[in-house]
C-alpha cells in the first residue's frame, strides 16, 4: 500500500517522535509513505528514510520565524496559506494513481487531507490530538474561532476514519461536531518495547543516584506540575529516607525549579540531568524506580507514560481521561485526583514501601505496552480503520 502522510509540524519534540514511529510501523509492515509537510521527509536531527540530515532550510526557517514571531491572526492566515504549499509539493512528489491511502495529523485550518481524499476518491484518516475547540497552550484569535470550527466539521466528516488519542476526543468530536462513533477509534500513544527494555538498555550512571528514583521526562513547563511535584516530594522525602527524584528535561521553569529545591532543602536528594536527546531517554529511564506524570489535560496523550511503562516502570498519574484510558490504579500504578499534592505524595510512598505491589504493578505496565500500547499495533488499527471505513 502507498500512503501520503501529511503534518504541518516542525517535527521536533514529541511531535518528531510520534510522527517518525508511526512511519517506521507503516514502513515495518511493508508499506510506501511519502510524507508532505513544512520540513519534507525531515524528524528532529535526522531524516525517516536513511542518510544524513541536511541543515534547515529557508523554507523551514522561514516556518519557524512564522510560527514563533507573527500575530495570531496573521499566524492563522498563514496556516490557511499553507495548504496551498502542501498543494505544489504533493503535485510534484506524488503520483496520484498510486495512492492507497492518505493520513493526516489534524491540525488548525488544515483541509489539504480531505481535499485531497475527495478529489482523489482515497481513504483518509486523520489522527486527531485535540481541535480548535481545544484550550491549547497557544492563544487563538477569537475573529477566526467560528471559521477553523466549521473546517473542522469539513475535515471531520470528509475523514473515512478518525483516531482519537484519547476517549475524552472521541466524546468531544460526537458531541461538538456530530460524528458517528463508529467512525472513530481510540487510539492512545505508544512506545516501542523494542527501544524501551530494560534487558537491552546500558544505564546511564548520574552521579549522587544511590536511592530509589522517581523520575520525570519532559520540558520544565507550567502545564507539567513540576511544582507540585516538589511539594509533593518533599512530603515522600520525609517519610522514605532513600527516596531521590530525577528530572529529566530542561525548560523556562527551570530558574524556578532550582530555587524551589534548595527553598526546600533538597539539593542532596533531586537530581537535574538538563535536555537530553530522545534516542538517549531509555538510558536515562533505567535509573527510575517509579515513572511519575505531575500534571496533564482533559484532552492529550503523554507519550512519557508509555515509555516508562515499557520500562517496567509503574507510574502516578493524575486522573484526567486519557492517563485514564491506559492506567487503572493499582494494575499499572497509582492514580491520584489531579493537581492533588497529598494524594500524589501518599502513591509515591506507597510504591516505594510496598514492595510485592511494586512488583506485580512493574510487570503490568511492561505488559501493557508489549500486548497494547505499542507503534505497531497502532499502525495496524489506523490500517484496520482505513480498510473497515473504505468498504
Amino acid at each position: 500500500m502507498n500512503i501520503v502522510y501529511f503534518h504541518r509540524t516542525q517535527a521536533k519534540g514529541v511531535e518528531g517522535v510520534h510522527i517518525g514511529e508511526i512511519v517506521k510501523a507503516f514502513r515495518r509492515l511493508g508499506h510506501q509513505v511519502t510524507l508532505v509537510s513544512p520540513v519534507g521527509e525531515r524528524l528532529g536531527d535526522e531524516t525517516v528514510k536513511s542518510g544524513a540530515a541536511s541543515a534547515p532550510g529557508l523554507k523551514e526557517r522561514l516556518f519557524r520565524f512564522v510560527s514563533h514571531h507573527l500575530p495570531e491572526f496573521i499566524f492563522e492566515l498563514a496556516e490557511m496559506g499553507y495548504n496551498l504549499q502542501a498543494l505544489r509539493q504533493t503535485r510534484r512528489h506524488v503520483n496520484m494513481a498510486q495512492v492507497d491511502m492518505i493520513f493526516e495529523r489534524y491540525a488548525i485550518f488544515s483541509i489539504i487531507g480531505a481535499y485531497l481524499s475527495k478529489k482523489w476518491g482515497k481513504p483518509l484518516i486523520v489522527e486527531v490530538n485535540y481541535t480548535s475547540c481545544s484550550p491549547l497552550v497557544r492563544r487563538r484569535s477569537a475573529l477566526l474561532k467560528p471559521l477553523a470550527r466549521r473546517v473542522d466539521r469539513y475535515i471531520f466528516n470528509q475523514a473515512t476514519g478518525l483516531a482519537a488519542v484519547s476517549s475524552h476526543l472521541k466524546q468531544h468530536l460526537i458531541d461538538t461536531y456530530g460524528i458517528p462513533p463508529e467512525k472513530i477509534v481510540v487510539l492512545p500513544n505508544a512506545a516501542d518495547p523494542d527501544v524501551f527494555d530494560m534487558n537491552r538498555i546500558t544505564r546511564i550512571p548520574l552521579p549522587g543516584a544511590t536511592g530509589k528514583i522517581i523520575g520525570f521526562v519532559g520540558g520544565f513547563y507550567p502545564w507539567h506540575g513540576l511544582e507540585m511535584l516538589l511539594e509533593a516530594f518533599r512530603i515522600v522525602a520525609a517519610k522514605v529516607s532513600a527516596a531521590q527524584l530525577l528530572l529529566v528535561g530542561d525548560g523556562p521553569m527551570m530558574p524556578a525549579i532550582r530555587q524551589k529545591v534548595h527553598e526546600y532543602r533538597l539539593d542532596d536528594r533531586v537530581i537535574l540531568t538538563g535536555k537530553v536527546a530522545h534516542p538517549e531517554l531509555p538510558g536515562y529511564i533505567a535509573n527510575f524506580d517509579i515513572g511519575i506524570m505531575p500534571d496533564s489535560n482533559d484532552y492529550g496523550s503523554p507519550m512519557k507514560i508509555f515509555e516508562y511503562m515499557a520500562m517496567g516502570k509503574p507510574v502516578v498519574v493524575p486522573d484526567y481521561p486519557p492517563l485514564l484510558d491506559v492506567v487503572q490504579d493499582g494494575q499499572e500504578g497509582r492514580v491520584f485526583r489531579a493537581r492533588n499534592v497529598h494524594e500524589m505524595a501518599d502513591c509515591l510512598t506507597m510504591l516505594l514501601t510496598d514492595t510485592a505491589a511494586y512488583a506485580r504493578m512493574a510487570a503490568q505496565a511492561r505488559r501493557k505496552i508489549v500486548t497494547q500500547h505499542n507503534w505497531l499495533d497502532n499502525a495496524k488499527a489506523i490500517l484496520d480503520l482505513a480498510g473497515k471505513r473504505s468498504t
